[in-house]
């Protein structure tokens, strides 16, 4: 079973993550770092990650979100990130710590999303 991916939406013109399970930091990393990488690629500002089947991250992860890959993000132009988040309380839980200095930003639109359909719906009416 694969336990996260990351591809490119060209109708959505956004970068999508996958995220399932209990990931390692550097399965984590990869993913989210390749996402950085389809973003740039494709000169976009979305970004999409279904997180709505993945467990806790590690405390390691979400320090190098805040301290690493947001800055980046918003480096590189990322300006709608949208999230399909996890039913279960720990995982949304995990999830709002990881993105509350994201969250605070100007820069950046972060909204969260029960289904994908949704979630892309909202990325396709933004620039």
């Amino acid at each position: 079973m694969i336990k996260a991916d990351s591809y490119y939406d060209s109708d959505v013109k956004a970068a999508i993550g996958v995220f399932k399970g209990f990931l390692s930091t550097d399965e984590f990393k990869d993913v989210a770092k390749n996402l950085q990488k389809l973003r740039k690629e494709n000169s976009s500002r979305k970004q999409l990650n279904n997180i709505e089947d993945m467990k806790v991250l590690s405390k390691e992860v979400r320090e190098w979100l805040q301290g690493v890959w947001f800055p980046e993000a918003l480096k590189t132009g990322l300006k709608y990130f949208a999230f399909v988040i996890p039913g279960d309380n720990v995982g949304k839980l995990s999830m709002k710590e990881a993105n509350k200095e994201a969250q605070a930003n100007p820069d950046i639109e972060i909204e969260y999303f029960n289904n994908e359909a949704e979630a892309k719906a909202w990325l396709k009416s933004r620039g």
